[in-house]
């Protein structure tokens, strides 16, 4: 046996007990306790303050039955952060059984995201093919089940830009030519410069004539939301992951075809995301609705920078403020112009 050889079997050998160790510890979790009365925890959070509280023998063993739990959760944890990191380096180990396990976490409600994260990191196949079926789970916790799309999403981010990259040649193209143009991605305005050319501004009314719908939209587009990715997950709404999976599918104005948006409607259905149509069609016509409006929303930000309130471009501010789009780009538009011409 070469060097190499007993290194890789060593660590073999040590992944293998890891993987056992994780076996027992969730084989010996104490049953999940059910919910308190809030006149209990209460009580519970009194009793880590003062340890000589008396208390009931029915809350001595609420109070045992939950630090038994906790304590083996916390082993649980311990195996699932000591797996990661032998995966983080390389160490050779069963990525199915360490899959399998992970899943079975998730399952008994203990793992603290590490057991996501270790199919995460276990990648291709065993790690995605285990969150797929998590997603689809409706017997796993939604904060589960959320932070699980996330990383399928992004394990199955290659292939989103695998199709990206395909030319668009026989599908049908869903924007305007004229936005097809734009080279901004889906930011839909420019990097603020010196003095904008007129060709420049020529462009910008060109783009937003073309990306105004011809009617009033029944619900503001693009939708609103001011909360942050990470620290408000919870209410974190639909739409934006489904755009989590659009952004590296359709990342620019010229890759907006009703073919990839139906096949995003697609994807986002495996990843378990709520998308608002069950029919494929209306999907792709309200997204390619919306990514004009994201274009169209920048193009009006990139005007109010410029400091152009020409009339045309306040007219075109008015006019979007009619069909409800971009709303507060054209309202800041508008605010400003009023502003500069007062002063």
């Amino acid at each position: 046996m070469t060097h190499d050889e007993e290194y890789a079997e060593a660590h073999r050998g040590r992944t293998t007990a890891l993987l056992d160790e994780l076996d027992a510890a969730i084989a010996a979790l104490p049953p999940k306790p059910g919910p308190w009365p809030d006149e209990l925890e209460d009580l519970w959070d009194q009793a880590q303050d003062e340890p000589g509280l008396p208390l009931t023998d029915e809350q001595r063993q609420h109070f045992a039955a939950r630090r038994a739990r906790w304590e083996a959760s916390s082993r649980v944890q311990r195996s699932l952060r000591s797996l990661r990191k032998a995966v983080e380096r390389g160490e050779p180990l069963d990525p199915h059984q360490a899959a399998a396990l992970a899943e079975r976490c998730v399952h008994a409600g203990v793992g603290g995201h590490h057991h996501i994260w270790l199919l995460r990191d276990l990648g291709r196949p065993y790690g995605e093919q285990a969150l797929a079926r998590l997603v689809q789970d409706a017997s796993v916790n939604e904060g589960d089940r959320r932070e699980a799309r996330e990383w399928l999403a992004k394990l199955r981010e290659p292939q989103y830009k695998k199709r990206a990259a395909l030319p668009v040649d026989g599908e049908e193209l869903l924007l305007p030519e004229v936005v097809r143009d734009l080279t901004t991605g889906r930011a839909g305005g420019w990097e603020i410069e010196n003095e904008p050319t007129p060709e420049r501004l020529a462009q910008a009314r060109a783009v937003l004539e073309a990306l105004l719908p011809d009617n009033r939209l029944a619900s503001q587009e693009p939708p609103a939301w001011g909360g942050d990715w990470l620290e408000d997950a919870e209410d974190r709404p639909a739409w934006l992951e489904v755009d989590m999976v659009l952004q590296p599918l359709v990342p620019d104005a010229r890759s907006v075809t009703r073919e990839r948006l139906i096949w995003a409607w697609s994807e986002c259905r495996r990843l378990g995301i709520d998308v608002e149509e069950t029919n494929p069609e209306a999907f792709a016509e309200r997204w390619a609705a919306r990514i004009a409006a994201f274009l169209a929303r920048g193009m009006l930000d990139w005007l109010w920078r410029e400091d152009c309130f020409a009339p045309w471009a306040l007219d075109l501010a008015t006019r979007y403020i009619d069909r409800n789009v971009a709303v507060p780009e054209a309202t800041r538009l508008l605010t400003e112009a009023a502003e500069a011409g007062a002063r």
